[in-house]
């Protein structure tokens, strides 16, 4: 067996190291307990759901022990995790379902009652509950006990086989299932472990949501690999963290620039002792030179700008510490700007972003065209415009994608204005990114409404709001007499929109 049992292995030959953190339980695993703990899962999947090799498990949860529990031991049967996003409304968990077709669907207490309201809609097998009273589906607290410790029959897992699905929102407007295989989440381990020199003494604090790469493979999967801690949260907290890294120890930490702000901002951030931290990555957005200066100067903590994506990493370059810049890449990553012939554009000219390794994702679950598209000669087309200087250093100076970041999340504007055109009152919509000091960028609604039709803000988040999640939801509306659009199309010239309402001055 080549894949599928870290937990497992660390288990049986440091079976003290503490593994897990769990501040929602207030419990601690070492690697025995979590290997033990993964070998009940596995046998609950396989003896009393059916669930084989290739098979999807869908999980939707707030962040808890069982989901890594889960993710491990579907990892050992060679089946699939599909973490869905909670944030997301009722009616687009539909989608997911239909395009994964999970053989089970986990979820927790909070969740119950969408997963039942939502199960006449789907088509899954097998429905378990982690945790409190249940109404739906199998209880898994209640089966726990009787379950089996011994691990499960090995299976023959390789590099390319499927570990995870993370849906990614496309700028067709239509979510896209990427394919995390076993290799792909493995060399992401080799490249962060050696080009960041993780260690089996580090700990993070875990608290991105388990459905984002980030949550799984910045630090998470990396430290387990190297024998690392992880702090569970159930989300982040900025008082909350920084208690824990002074309680802990914690020597690592990845945040969005906003979790950074939010953390400058508490009254308790200049009290706290941050000695234990060896560095600080952040992600998802620019970095405000306020930020990076007020954790450099005034704390001495080295913080650095890291990038990657779903589909690619997520960590891919080595970052130098310096604002702005990336840095080289890792050590098994190859990198390349290219102008639109493909060709590497000379040092200090703008090109897309390609990237090359085994860190790769497979493609687009049931997407073949979109896969093709993204992945050619073995390259990933970003999307992202960046320069390389004189140095090798490597900066990302803008998006090719029609897609607007807010607190670290990619939201692309297709999905937003596909579900906004749907009010009656509207005839069409361009959704742009305008600047916002807390989140970096919000969606503002440029409208065109039906004629003898007029519509306020409130009344279109009201519309939204059991359609999208509410990150997504546009938190300005202009309207307008007529979109801009070309000529020969009929495209709408989001450019011009931009210039005229998208500044901090037309808000």
């Amino acid at each position: 067996m080549l894949y599928g049992d870290w937990i497992g292995r660390w288990g049986s030959s440091f079976p003290e190291k503490e593994a897990v953190v769990d501040t929602i339980s207030n419990r601690r695993y070492s690697y025995g307990d979590f290997a033990a703990q993964i070998n009940k899962m596995a046998n609950l999947l396989r003896s009393d759901l059916g669930v084989k090799q290739g098979d999807r498990v869908a999980v939707l949860a707030l962040n808890r022990f069982d989901t890594l529990v889960l993710f491990f031991a579907v990892s050992r049967l060679g089946a699939i995790l599909v973490p869905l996003n909670f944030r997301l409304a009722t009616d687009e968990f539909v989608y997911f379902i239909e395009d994964a077709t999970p053989s089970a669907l986990f979820f927790d207490e909070t969740h119950q009652k969408m997963v039942a309201d939502l199960k006449p809609c789907l088509a899954i097998p097998q429905y378990v509950c982690m945790g409190g009273d249940h109404t739906v589906g199998l209880s898994m607290d209640e089966n726990w006990g009787r379950l089996s410790e011994n691990p499960p029959p090995e299976i023959d897992i390789r590099d390319n086989d499927p570990q995870l699905i993370i849906y990614t929102s496309g700028t067709t407007g239509v979510p896209k299932g990427v394919i995390l295989t076993h290799g792909m989440i493995t060399w992401n381990s080799f490249n962060t472990n050696i080009g960041w020199d993780l260690r089996s003494d580090d700990k993070t604090v875990l608290h991105s949501a388990l459905f984002y790469t980030a949550g799984w493979n910045i630090f998470t999967l990396p430290l387990f690999h190297c024998r690392g801690t992880n702090i569970l949260l159930r989300g982040f907290d900025a008082e909350q963290v920084l208690r824990l890294i002074e309680k802990e120890g914690v020597s690592v930490f990845f945040g969005v620039p906003t979790m950074y702000q939010m953390m400058l901002d508490s009254p308790i951030f200049k009290e706290t002792d941050l000695s234990s931290i060896r560095f600080m990555v952040s992600g998802g957005a620019p970095l405000p030179r306020r930020v990076f200066d007020a954790f450099k100067t005034e704390r001495g903590i080295h913080l650095w700008e890291g990038y990657g994506l779903t589909e690619a990493g997520p960590n891919n370059f080595l970052a130098n510490g310096k604002l702005g810049s990336v840095g080289h890449p890792m050590f098994h990553v190859d990198v390349k700007v290219a102008g639109e012939d493909g060709q590497n554009v000379p040092p200090g000219n703008d090109g897309e972003l390609l990237i090359r390794g085994d860190h790769l994702c497979a493609g687009y679950w049931n997407k073949p065209k979109e896969t093709a598209e993204a992945l050619k000669s073995g390259w990933f087309h970003t999307g992202d415009l960046a320069r390389i200087d004189s140095d090798g250093h490597l900066s990302i100076v803008g998006r090719k994608k029609d897609m607007l970041i807010s607190g670290g999340i990619n939201i692309y504007p297709a999905e937003i204005e596909k579900v906004v055109e749907m009010h009656p009152k509207i005839a069409a919509v361009a959704v742009i990114g305008v600047p916002d000091e807390k989140w970096g960028e919000v969606g503002k609604a440029v409208v065109e409404c039906r004629p003898g039709n007029t519509l306020s803000l409130p009344e279109l988040q009201t519309f939204l709001k059991d359609r999208m999640g509410k990150f997504k939801i546009p938190k300005f509306l202009v309207l307008v007499d007529e979109l801009p659009r070309t000529a020969a199309s009929g495209k709408v010239q989001k450019f011009v929109l931009k210039e005229e309402h998208g500044g901090a001055d037309n808000l």
